[in-house]
């Protein structure tokens, strides 16, 4: 193993020196902030120190290699009588050259490439999780990821930061699935997402049951999806007649409540919307339906409140309107419960989508493009 340290202003510097003098197979092992040796220095601006590696057969290979390039590119013009000699020379020498000089701006673009898809992650994603960042830059440092960052290192991230992290694995849907969420998230159009592919694709028979009896236009709304599916639809006024309304429903392979929506700051609502899901049957799913459009902390606030609800997994709506991916990591770092689906736009049911953490890679990186 061939080691070598370079004292360098930047990682582009770092990149160009290696794969000039080790090769492009070198990779980088380590880096870290130095200051110039002399005590008068200590004011200048901090360089880098980065320690590089390549396997020595690899860089015999390449040492041989780029000995023969330069005496070819750097010889003095041979003493030849044909004038074809003489040109097939030169064009030689022009090749080379050339080749040298796109390698040179392939690597330095490749350098500024990743530097901005860096500013870009930590701009839309980690500015508000430090811990993520610190994860990344030690994810980075062990793999040696210098050079241009790819969607397979970025889902590789994802999996090995969030191992013992449920996010985004699977989760049966059961018989009896409960919608909870704030006011404007999009749980009655979920509903009907749902309703749709369970009817359509799954060839399940499904009952609607609302307790939203304050939006009169939701009730409407749901009622409306129900006639056009051409399934059950009930409502529910009191908490007492829920177990009434249940039976009603018996004959279904599925039934979706929709819930009144709440604010988390709204304890009085919150405290009806307990009062309803008490009298449901303790074997049932609830889902927090969370608007990914929001703030960060207004996504960490509704999962800390709705907690007192006891749900079981979230849905993820509004994706097609979200500026940033921030809420994705904060969703896991405080939340140890799945996803089971996510909604990016208002069509039924095309915009439903089982939660794949692959589809988080897909948004996070046509974002970091963009």
């Amino acid at each position: 193993m061939i080691i070598k340290k370079y004292v360098v202003h930047d990682m582009k510097e770092a990149l160009i020196r290696a794969k000039y003098e080790l090769g492009k197979e070198a990779i980088i092992v380590s880096q870290k902030p130095v200051r110039p040796g002399r005590w008068y220095q200590l004011f200048r601006k901090k360089m880098l120190e980065v320690t590089v590696a390549v396997e020595e057969k690899v860089h015999e290979k390449n040492r041989k290699e780029k000995e023969e390039f330069q005496k070819i590119l750097f010889s003095k013009e041979p003493q030849v009588k044909s004038e074809n000699s003489s040109d097939m020379i030169q064009m030689a020498k022009e090749t080379l050259k050339n080749t040298l000089e796109r390698s040179i701006r392939n690597e330095l673009q490749k350098a500024q490439e990743m530097e901005m898809m860096e500013e870009e992650l930590h701009r839309k994603v980690f500015s508000e999780s430090p811990l993520a960042k610190e994860k990344f830059d030690g994810y980075k440092l062990k793999h040696g990821l210098e050079e241009k960052l790819t969607k397979e290192d970025l889902l590789q991230f994802v999996q090995e930061m969030y191992l013992e992290n449920p996010f985004l694995k699977e989760k049966p849907f059961g018989r009896l699935n409960v919608l909870v969420g704030p006011t404007g998230v999009g749980k009655t159009t979920t509903i009907a997402k749902i309703a749709s592919t369970a009817l359509l694709e799954e060839n399940k028979t499904v009952g609607l049951l609302t307790i939203d009896t304050y939006r009169i236009a939701a009730v409407e709304q749901l009622k409306k999806y129900a006639e056009i599916l051409g399934i059950p639809f009930v409502t529910v006024e009191d908490p007492k007649d829920i177990g009434k309304k249940l039976e009603e429903l018996s004959g279904v392979d599925i039934i979706l409540v929709d819930t009144i929506g709440a604010s988390p700051k709204d304890e009085e609502r919150l405290e009806d919307i307990k009062g309803y899901l008490s009298e449901l049957p303790e074997e049932r799913n609830t889902y927090l339906s969370i608007s990914m459009s929001q703030d960060t902390d207004t996504v960490k606030r509704i999962l800390k409140t709705y907690k007192e609800l006891r749900y079981d997994a979230l849905i993820l709506t509004k994706l097609d309107e979200v500026e940033n991916f921030r809420n994705f990591w904060s969703i896991m770092e405080n939340t140890v419960l799945p996803v089971q689906y996510f909604c990016h736009g208002q069509e039924v049911p095309e915009d439903l989508e089982e939660a794949e953490l692959s589809r988080v890679l897909t948004y996070l990186w046509e974002e970091l493009k963009s």
